[in-house]
């Protein structure tokens, strides 16, 4: 921690991943009820793009064949004959009592099946993205050397009881901190004994030079950054010109991209 400007006391209230899991299908049933939907509806745009801005979130773009449908009943046509959408004057109220008017319908209509795959799809981005936290916090620990100190809050995820999440888990975020403003190591574990096994399996790897000559021999150093710049959008719609310009020899082009010296 000695590169870092501060010195920093992490702490993440984390939980076993089947707890997790029903808590997020839980709490995504919570938004819906809430009003989730009339939020995405004030939002909605007929030709909207869902790869940025508000409108990439999880809990919007899923919704977008259920709202065509939905908004469908009130298409018109403006002075030139061109198709235009009406339903904007839908009051976002009447939705949300439509959802649950939708929901609990006893025929399995179109706008239901859209609505319960809709939302299926929030639940199953949601725990997709809990996973992707967990990584990052991974590689936090193992690329960046951070001390992570996690408070387990399985037990009272499970049970939501107030005694649980101050006995359990505030009790034990408050020790962390106690322990690390008075450095009392034996209660706070030192960072080399808790990552130094990792660090050194992947020291070589922090060190090794990237290029990417899809990008114009751009230079990445580790893995990590290496890992973050192929998810970059830049860098895989190049990927995917080379594909579509190379054809059948895209693979000889990719092994050159992906190619590292130490």
């Amino acid at each position: 921690m000695d590169n870092y400007r501060f010195h920093c006391c992490f702490i993440c209230v984390d939980a076993d991943i089947p707890v997790l899991d029903q808590h997020v299908e839980q709490r995504v049933d919570s938004m819906i009820d809430a009003g989730l939907l009339g939020e995405v509806y004030e939002i909605y745009n007929y030709n909207a793009e869902y790869t940025r801005g508000l409108r990439q979130a999880i809990g919007v773009r899923e919704f977008d064949n259920f709202l065509r449908v939905y908004m469908s009943d009130e298409k018109g046509h403006d002075s030139t004959g061109s198709l235009f959408v009406q339903s904007k004057n839908k009051d976002v109220k009447l939705l949300k009592d439509n959802t649950r008017e939708i929901l609990h319908s006893s025929d399995d209509n179109q706008l239901k099946i859209l609505l319960a795959e809709a939302i299926d799809k929030v639940k199953a981005n949601t725990r997709r993205l809990v996973r992707v936290q967990k990584r990052r916090l991974t590689r936090l620990q193992t690329f960046f050397g951070w001390n992570i100190h996690y408070v387990d809050a399985t037990e009272f995820i499970s049970c939501k009881s107030d005694e649980l999440w101050a006995g359990q888990v505030v009790s034990s975020a408050v020790n962390v901190i106690r322990a690390f403003l008075t450095e009392e190591r034996s209660a706070v574990p030192d960072l080399e004994t808790r990552v130094g096994r990792g660090m050194k399996s992947v020291e070589r790897n922090l060190w090794t030079q990237y290029i990417c000559k899809a990008c114009g021999n751009r230079v990445l150093r580790g893995a990590h950054e290496w890992e973050q710049h192929k998810q970059g959008r830049g860098h895989r719609k190049r990927i995917c010109r080379l594909r579509k310009s190379q054809g059948h020899s895209y693979s000889l082009v990719e092994q050159e991209v992906i190619s590292n010296s130490s």
